[in-house]
């Protein structure tokens, strides 16, 4: 498990703890950074830094491994159990995609086109290293599994080594994490260098505190890899080895951020730091790790931290992190904060593109899911990824809608639903099932369609369809598989009405709380509040 160390016994400056990455091209003044893959286009953006996204590989499922793997449940929690539709997980916030497996394709699809998406130039790979123990084998197959797409979405990579991983005395042992290093990544063309020389970030040292130590870990490799430890330790690494320094997030915020700032033109590499803020799940988890707390007020520390970042002197930008749960630094989707942190980051790095492609790449997602098994459905599932990894979205939207797939535009102008109690008119509004006495606009219109000899209800401005997948206390209308029971409705007539029965939960559309949206709970059917009229 990794941590946020906190040296707050010493005077230092608090190093907390976790990781960061790196950058590439020309490193003004200070030499070239290289690894470049020609295999997709890269994505346009104004900003000349480098942006690099911090991941971690350590995610497992029953699908996966035979069991969820200890970051999605620590010492408390049990994914099994489903609670308002969502899974119990040891973290306060929730994957848009739910819970998943770290070395899924089609999670590593959806993950790299995001960050590109997003305006970003490569990964730093929290990597595990070559040790035969706990679950690092599969970290590592992981890492392996992403690492062999990042060509094919144009992304570079850097690692960043944890040599926590290693014991006291065993700097021959973890020799052998670079020397794999060299054998299998280091001759990559899009493998992050500065002057030739591989970058390898290290989260410490954690456990090899002597310059000798480094020279054992490093002796014989060639090309021989800049090492690049945390802000203030250099002096651990030995300056032969090192090549510059990067801060983490700290307690003490942003105070260490902003002296790092303050010396990032003395470093070889500068590399900064962006994270929506710190909140973790160890002790609710009951597992060992930090407690304090940095706020994350809305989205405001994420965009304070990267306009700091913009504003300085480093040539690259980590962000910390796409998804240690555990740690609460996502800034991948999630419920509770959508795509918020992505266009964010759109917006800043004067990306061109916006919320709209990052939705293309979640209907990518989801009709891989949709269609898993369906061989010639994925064949043209991959032209889609094709066309998203060489910036052709119009093209790869297009035959998502000819797929039938993640929701293609409705045919035919659909129903109003008309409630018998109140004459008021089902309509979506931002993944809301609401209701009004107007029924203008398309939003407000419904096309019914028969699926595995199912109804659905697609909201004809959006292509949404009507559900309960969270069990929220308001009906849904959001982008669902069509193998979804949630989305599942019987059409059951009363008194020359209708009742719109769900499927899963048997419960019945209705307006009777009058809280300015639908729900879907046990209602008595002579209730006229769960009585409706589909009008053309």
């Amino acid at each position: 498990m990794r941590t946020l160390i906190c040296f707050c016994c010493c005077a230092l400056l608090l190093f907390g703890c976790n990781k960061s990455l790196q950058q590439n091209d020309l490193l003004t003044g200070r030499g070239a950074l290289t690894g470049v893959s020609a295999s997709a286009v890269a994505i346009p953006k104004s900003t000349g830094k480098k942006i690099f996204i911090h991941w971690m590989p350590w995610f497992e499922t029953p699908a996966s491994r035979g069991a969820w793997g200890y970051h999605w449940k620590m010492n408390t929690r049990n994914p099994d159990v489903i609670v308002n539709g969502k899974r119990q997980i040891a973290a306060y916030y929730y994957p848009k995609t739910g819970p998943y497996a770290s070395g899924d394709p089609d999670i590593i699809e959806y993950q790299l086109l995001l960050m590109k998406y997003a305006g970003a130039d490569g990964v730093f790979i929290d990597w595990p290293g070559t040790r035969q123990r706990y679950d690092y084998p599969d970290n590592l197959a992981n890492s392996n599994a992403l690492i062999n797409k990042l060509g094919a979405v144009g992304l570079q990579f850097g690692i960043v080594h944890e040599d926590r991983n290693w014991d006291p005395g065993m700097a021959t042992d973890a020799h052998g994490d670079f020397t794999y290093m060299q054998s299998n990544y280091f001759n990559q063309s899009n493998y992050l260098k500065t002057n030739n020389a591989p970058v390898v970030l290290n989260f410490g040292p954690i456990t090899f505190h002597q310059p000798a130590e480094w020279d054992v870990i490093l002796n014989g490799l060639n090309p021989r890899p800049k090492v690049i430890p945390l802000y203030g330790f250099t002096g651990q690494v030995g300056s032969n080895n090192a090549g510059g320094e990067f801060p983490w997030i700290y307690q003490d915020h942003p105070t260490v951020v902003n002296n790092y700032y303050a010396q990032a033109g003395s470093f070889p590499l500068s590399i900064g730091v962006v994270y929506p803020g710190f909140n973790s799940f160890y002790a609710a988890g009951g597992a060992d790790g930090p407690t304090w707390q940095i706020p994350f007020n809305g989205t405001g520390t994420f965009s304070t931290m990267l306009d700091k970042a913009l504003s300085s002197s480093v040539n690259i930008i980590q962000f910390a992190t796409w998804n240690d749960y555990g740690e609460g630094t996502i800034i991948e989707p999630t419920d509770e904060y959508g795509y918020s942190f992505l266009t964010i980051m759109q917006q800043k790095l004067g990306v061109s593109y916006g919320q709209h492609e990052l939705e293309l790449v979640t209907r990518l997602y989801n009709a891989r899911k949709q269609y898993a098994g369906n061989g010639s459905v994925q064949q043209q599932l991959n032209q889609v990824f094709t066309y998203l990894a060489n910036l052709q979205t119009g093209s790869a939207e297009n035959l998502l809608n000819t797929l039938g797939g993640s929701n293609p535009p409705p045919t035919g102008t659909g129903v109003l639903i008309k409630n018998k109690w109140l004459s008021t008119y089902l309509y979506e509004d931002n993944g809301q099932v609401k209701y009004s006495a107007g029924n203008s606009g398309n939003q407000y219109r419904w096309v019914q369609e028969t699926v595995n000899g199912h109804i659905r209800f697609k909201n004809l401005a959006t292509s949404h369809y009507l559900n309960i997948e969270h069990l929220y206390p308001y009906a849904e209308s959001t982008d669902v598989p069509n193998t979804y029971y949630s989305s599942y409705w019987k059409l059951e007539g009363y008194n020359g009405n209708v009742r719109l029965k769900n499927e899963w939960q048997n419960t019945y559309l209705n307006v009777e709380n009058q809280g300015g949206f639908a729900q879907c709970t046990a209602v008595p059917d002579f209730f006229e509040s769960s009585q409706w009229i589909l009008q053309n």
